[in-house]
């Protein structure tokens, strides 16, 4: 049953072998109410939690509280990785325009599977924003998978002049943006190209 368990925690992102095994034997330790609540929670979370059918931002209630809100500028869409970026930048408490959630970036194998570059081409044809920017993780999977946007995004960034930006580098590269500090997002999102 541990073995199982800590199969299953390898598959979480950014857990190894090591943590995983910790992750199973602290559950061991734990009583009955803690794995019990535990075990509620997680069966629950599709119950409870709803995705954005704009945004794919993750989400309880009824309504995307992001792509619902009037004060939002509609006119910048900034184009991220996942739901942490999304909190990170949101925490950070200076950008105030609209958000996609790519759900990940492209490996260097060119594999697009599970990334939503359709559905991002369909928004950006639809909403027409002014600008967009690409605040992806500084690595060189994010700058593969953000010259494929520049590319997909071309026809229609050359017919509306789109302003297609990236973050400054304010981020070091190698930096997942999950784990960048609000001041280190404001320095990157002021000086974006």
């Amino acid at each position: 049953m541990l073995d199982k368990l800590i199969e299953y925690f390898l598959k979480f992102p950014g857990v190894g072998p090591r943590q995983a095994k910790r992750f199973a034997y602290f559950l061991a330790l734990q009583d009955k109410n803690f794995t019990e609540d535990l075990s509620r929670l997680i069966s629950e979370i599709k119950k409870e939690i709803n995705q954005c059918p704009d945004c794919f931002r993750f989400f309880e209630g009824e309504k995307c509280a992001i792509c619902s809100s009037l004060n939002r500028d509609k006119n910048i869409l900034m184009i991220i990785e996942k739901d942490v970026d999304l909190e990170n930048i949101e925490r950070a408490g200076i950008y105030n325009g609209k958000y996609f959630i790519l759900g990940g970036v492209m490996p260097l194998t060119g594999d697009k599977n599970n990334l939503r570059f359709k559905e991002l081409y369909n928004k950006v044809s639809q909403e027409k924003p002014k600008e967009i920017i690409l605040a992806l993780s500084a690595n060189v999977e994010s700058e593969n998978t953000a010259r494929y946007i520049e590319k997909i995004l071309e026809p229609l960034s050359a017919s509306r002049r789109i302003k297609i930006t990236k973050f400054g580098r304010g981020l070091s590269t190698g930096t997942e943006l999950e784990y960048s500090d609000s001041e280190t997002i404001i320095n990157a999102l002021k000086n974006r190209k």
